[in-house]
């Protein structure tokens, strides 16, 4: 079979290259440089990138908090004490810091959903107690969570669909990611890449 190659369809793989290209750019232009767990920030870093704000509820005490968090090439302490308080075992009422590439990595979310809506927050932090707990009920419940190290969080943005999240936590790949739509949530985490619960989808 002969193929003839016209200059309209090169002008047209043209343009589709460029769209293409634009595409990537764009997906490129969304991504935001994550911590990495542990990670502290070296002041003046990256000074004059814009500024990381959060949008969290607690969806089991209500308390809002709307915040700056990084800025000007740090963390800013203040405002870490305001969310690890947030994000506390709200059963125990334990406080733990909250891992700085978590809240990058939310960030990293909120950017690629382009959403204000604020993250719902099911489950932050979680002392060896609680998790322990939650396992006898739950046998689905991990005995060493990543919950209990502050680095894990479950959430949904409510008027979104549990899917965009989703993808957006794998699309970022800056951990575990986690798919519960019987729940309504996505758990996140930032240890080791890999997912689970995706066949629900």
């Amino acid at each position: 079979m002969v193929f003839r190659v016209t200059r309209r369809g090169l002008l047209g793989f043209a343009a589709a290259a460029a769209t293409s290209v634009a595409a990537d750019n764009a997906f490129a232009a969304l991504r935001v440089p994550l911590a990495r767990p542990g990670m502290q920030a070296t002041p003046g870093k990256q000074a004059g990138v814009a500024a990381r704000e959060l949008h969290l509820i607690n969806t089991h005490t209500d308390e809002k908090l709307k915040i700056v968090y990084w800025s000007e090439g740090r963390y800013l302490p203040d405002a870490l004490t305001e969310i690890d308080r947030l994000m506390r075992d709200h059963r125990s009422g334990e406080v733990h810091e909250i891992d700085r590439a978590l809240l990058d990595t939310l960030h990293a979310m909120k950017t690629k959903l382009d959403t204000s809506e604020a993250f719902h927050i099911i489950s932050g932090y979680r002392s060896p107690s609680t998790n322990a707990q939650m396992r006898e009920n739950n046998a689905g419940v991990a005995k060493k969570s990543y919950h209990m190290r502050g680095m894990a969080v479950d959430i949904r943005v409510p008027g979104r669909e549990l899917s965009y999240l989703r993808n957006a936590a794998l699309d970022i790949a800056a951990g575990g990611v986690g798919y519960y739509p019987r729940s309504d949530f996505i758990h996140v985490d930032v240890g080791p890449v890999r997912q689970w619960g995706m066949r629900s989808a």
